[in-house]
C-alpha cells in the first residue's frame, strides 16, 4: 500500500482511484468558470434630466448625479468613463489609446475621463502635457468614485447607448479591448 493519503468522500470512505481525474477536473472546469467571470457591475445608470457634455479643456466639477444626467443626455451611443489619476502610471498609458478612440470613433461614442483622487490642478495640468482633447470631469467629492466602486485607477466603465452599464475594466485597458467592447455596445444599439 502507498503512503499517499486517498481523497476521502464526506463519509471517510476512501474515493476510489478511477474517480480521481473525474474529481480534478470538475474541480478545474469550476476554478476556470470562477476566475473568467466577470465581476458584478455597479448598479449605476442614466437618470434625470440630461446634462451635456463638458467642452474640451473643461474639468467641470461632477457627482453622481451629474453623471447620470450625462449618461442621459448621451442617449442613442455608447458612453466610456475612464476614471484617473494623474498620479496614476497606468493612466498615463492608457490615456492616448482613449484619445484615439475618441478620434476613431467620432460621434459614434463619447470618451468621458473622470479624474478622482486627486487635484484640480494637477488633473488639468496631466490633460495639457498629454494634450487630450475628449471631454473630462473632476469628481470633487469622491462620490462618483464611489458610487461606480472603483478599486483601482484606472477604471474604466462602458455604458450602452440605453445608459445602461454593460462592462467593467479595472487596471489598464488595452486598445484591442476597449474597440471590442465599444464595438459590442455599438452593434447592440443597431439591434431591432
Amino acid at each position: 500500500m502507498s503512503d499517499e493519503t486517498e481523497p476521502e468522500t464526506s463519509d471517510g470512505r476512501a474515493l476510489p482511484r478511477w474517480l480521481w481525474p473525474t474529481v480534478v477536473a470538475a474541480a478545474a472546469i469550476a476554478a476556470g468558470f470562477l476566475a473568467s467571470r466577470q465581476p458584478s457591475l455597479p448598479e449605476f445608470s442614466a437618470e434625470g434630466p440630461p446634462v451635456t457634455l463638458p467642452a474640451s479643456g473643461e474639468l467641470a466639477p461632477i457627482d453622481p448625479v451629474d453623471l447620470q444626467g450625462i449618461l442621459a443626455g448621451q442617449e442613442g451611443r455608447p458612453v466610456v468613463v475612464n476614471i484617473w489619476a494623474s498620479w496614476c502610471a497606468p493612466c498615463r498609458a492608457e490615456m492616448p489609446l482613449l484619445q484615439n478612440a475618441a478620434a476613431s470613433y467620432g460621434d459614434d461614442a463619447v470618451i468621458l475621463g473622470v479624474a478622482a483622487n486627486d487635484t484640480p490642478s494637477a488633473a488639468a495640468d496631466f490633460i495639457d502635457e498629454l494634450d487630450i482633447t475628449y471631454p473630462n470631469t473632476f469628481d470633487r467629492t469622491g462620490n462618483v468614485a464611489r458610487a461606480l466602486d472603483v478599486s483601482a485607477f484606472p477604471t474604466t466603465y462602458v455604458f450602452g447607448a440605453d445608459g445602461e452599464l454593460r462592462a467593467e475594466v479595472r487596471g489598464g485597458i488595452s486598445e484591442q479591448r476597449l474597440a471590442g467592447l465599444v464595438d459590442d455596445a455599438l452593434a447592440a444599439t443597431e439591434t431591432p
